[in-house]
Parts: structure tokens; sequence; C-alpha cells
């Protein structure tokens, strides 16, 4: 199995053959959008990466991290069937041009549903709601859940500017009263607390509390495929993950990696760092493919990208609770997803 370390070096290579080499972290469809200014303003790739790092990554670091410790205090399941998910939606469904009168839930299923939306569900009134009545997005954003701020704004539309936007009101998600659970059919509603009669339990609820952090069906499909293979190739070189990972389904990425931290012996300041390093490093190298970019330079901006690596390194390592992972967003990143996903002539998948 080799050491913790080499594991880590092996996750955290861009050559593993898990499909890395078609991922630019959303950066193809930033560039479209005009970051970088056709290689005039080139400080934008690292600050664009950066504010990745403290919004989208942070979860899937979190994520992770709490995906490992439910494998290491929670006894091996009997059957795998009770928490897989579905398949990602095609190019068809993932086209604004599909059938109006249909949708696409928190776990990229179609399925008909009335103007106005309905509670539980993402629905066209962009309402969060809970089994008992929808929860309207409120604040300027609308967007988030109980345990953290999200921060909007920023150049690139991620982070920072005007501080967080925090949660509470009563039009808001974590508004008085509780916090609104994950884990319920649609991956949003109350069913009761995690592992308890009517919620999925272990990993499922880690699952589940990804999808509902994850906005965009189209990020959930990409990186549902990307745990798909990440998964296969575990499945070969580490075989004890496969006790606790369904073959044939598609599950988050993040959530394999939780898995595969701990079969190896990683720690969870070991696994963070390395879902971190990889985000960052996939920033930087889709620049050279996209930008006029001396590698040279990339790999500085990749070195000056260490302190906010550790930064949430430190921030992620502690959790062990599903409600402690933080629900940071970056709507513009899901906007140019959406997008990108319907071009006919791009280099990378995502």
């Amino acid at each position: 199995m080799g050491t913790p370390e080499l594991v880590a070096l092996m996750l955290a290579d861009g050559r593993l053959p898990t499909g890395g080499h078609t991922q630019s972290a959303g950066l193809e469809p930033a560039v479209r959008a005009g970051l970088g200014a056709d290689g005039k303003q080139l400080h934008e790739v690292p600050a664009y990466a950066r504010d990745r790092l403290r919004t989208v990554t942070r979860v899937d670091a979190a994520v992770a991290v709490v995906a490992r410790h439910v494998v290491l205090t929670t006894p091996k399941p009997a059957s795998r069937a009770d928490w897989s998910t579905p398949p990602s939606p095609n190019r068809e469904t993932w086209s604004p041009n599909h059938n109006p009168n249909s949708r696409l839930d928190a776990d990229g299923l179609e399925a008909a549903e009335p103007p106005g939306g309905r509670p539980g569900r993402l629905g066209r009134s962009d309402e969060l709601g809970a089994p008992g009545g929808p929860v309207r997005l409120g604040g300027p954003h609308g967007l988030g859940a109980p345990g953290g701020p999200v921060r909007l704004g920023g150049p690139h539309g991620l982070g920072g500017l005007g501080g967080p936007v925090r949660l509470g009101g009563p039009h808001e998600l974590g508004a008085p009263g509780g916090p609104v659970r994950l884990g319920g059919p649609d991956g949003l509603g109350a069913t009761g607390a995690p592992g308890s009669p009517g919620g999925l339990g272990g990993l499922g609820v880690v699952e589940r509390a990804w999808a509902g952090r994850t906005s965009s069906h189209v990020v959930r499909g990409v990186v549902r495929r990307q745990g798909r293979l990440l998964v296969r190739l575990a499945g070969r070189v580490w075989p004890g993950v496969m006790e606790y990972l369904p073959a044939d389904g598609e599950i988050a990425r993040p959530v394999a990696l939780g898995v595969v931290a701990a079969v190896t012996g990683l720690s969870a300041e070991q696994l963070a760092r390395v879902v971190a390093y990889d985000d960052a490093q996939t920033v930087v190298s889709a620049s050279m493919k996209l930008l006029p970019v001396d590698p040279a330079e990339a790999a500085t901006w990749l070195a000056a990208l260490h302190d906010d690596i550790e930064e949430l390194v430190a921030e992620v390592a502690p959790l062990t609770d599903v409600d402690k992972i933080p629900a940071y967003a970056a709507p513009l990143i899901d906007i140019h997803a959406q997008k990108h996903v319907t071009e006919r002539m791009r280099l990378f998948h995502a």
C-alpha cells in the first residue's frame, strides 16, 4: 500500500489516470468571460485560484475530511446500495433549451415541477425548502447554510469584498429555530439527524451535504464523474476502498477521496492539503494552455498559494461533524459552468 506520504503524492499528481487532464477547475469558461484579458492581466489567474481556495475548494476539502472521519469511526456497511447516487445528467439535460417543464434537482435528476417550485427542491422561484414549506433564499445573494458565512463579491464574484453574508434572517437558510439539516430525499430538507430513522446515515449524509452545498447541477455532474474515475482506480490500487464505495455509482470526488484517505492512512491534514493543492495546480496548469503564460511564472503562482493552502488545511482538518461543513459559495463559477457545458469548442471538460 505504501506510506501515507507517498499515497498523498500519488493523489496530488495531475498525471494520475483519473481524468484530471480534462479539468481546468472552471478556468476555461472564466477566460472565455474575460479573465486574464487575453494575457494583459495574468495576475487574475492566481487571484482566481486563491478565490477558489477560499470558497468551493474549502467546501470540498471539508467534505473529504468528514468522509474520512465517518469511515474511521463507523462499522463497515453491510450493503452499499442505500446511498448510491443517481447518474449525472447528459448534455441534453444540461442544455438550457431542454424541456422547459422539467428541471434537475439537487442530485441531477430530472422531474416535472409546477412553475412556482415546491418544498424541498430547487425550484424556479429560487427556493430551497424543507418539508413543511419552502424556505425562500433571501439577502443580496441568497446562498448558504448554517455554520458559517457565505463570502461573495471579490474580483471574480467569489470572495471577500464587503465581508461575509451571514445567515439567520426570516427568509434565509439557518433561520432562527434551528439549522436546516441535510440528508432528506432531495439532499436538502430535514428528515432527522444524521443516522436517525429517515436519514441516510454515514457516507450518504456526507454525499448529501456536499450536494446541498453545490448549487450547480453541472458542477455536481462533473465532480461525480471525477469521483467515479477515482473509485475505479482506487479499487485496483487500494482494494479496501470497495468495502465502503459502490463500484457502479457516481460518487462525489471529495467523498471518494475521504474513503481513500481513511483506508490508506492519510491524516486529515494530509487529505485537506491534497484537495487544496490539486485544485490550485489544476488552475495553474490549465492557464498555460489557455493564456500566454511562462511556465516558470506559473510555478511562481503556485508557490505563492502555499500559505493559502495551509490556511485551508488549518480550518478544515479538525472537522468531524457533517453539520459543520462550511457552505462558502462562488456563484460566478457556477454561472460559467452552466454556459461552458453547452460550448461546442472547448479544451477542457470543465
